[in-house]
């Protein structure tokens, strides 16, 4: 969960600086990390949490990301990155 965390804050950091946002190679690069954690890590924890894998604790960041994730879902459209494939109905 800290690699999803550490990329919502670096998709904040990125959209939210528009000469980071303008640097078509710097959105490239961050795409391929967004792209391989969003569709690796993300839908092997939404696995754990379906399954009841996760603890009281695990749960409660779980949610906190997956709140994240949606709000950080409009700068990631705003740079042409894949939405999080958040299909469990948080």
């Amino acid at each position: 969960m800290d690699l999803l965390f550490a990329q919502v804050r670096h998709l904040r950091e990125l959209a939210g600086d528009p000469e980071k946002a303008g640097d078509a190679d710097r959105v490239y690069d961050f795409s391929i990390r967004w792209g391989a954690l969003l569709h690796g890590r993300l839908p092997r924890l939404l696995r754990y949490d379906r399954r009841g894998e996760l603890g009281p604790a695990e749960r409660d960041r779980f949610a906190d990301l997956c709140a994240a994730l949606r709000d950080a879902a409009p700068l990631a459209e705003r740079l042409g990155l894949a939405p999080a494939p958040l299909d469990d109905g948080r």
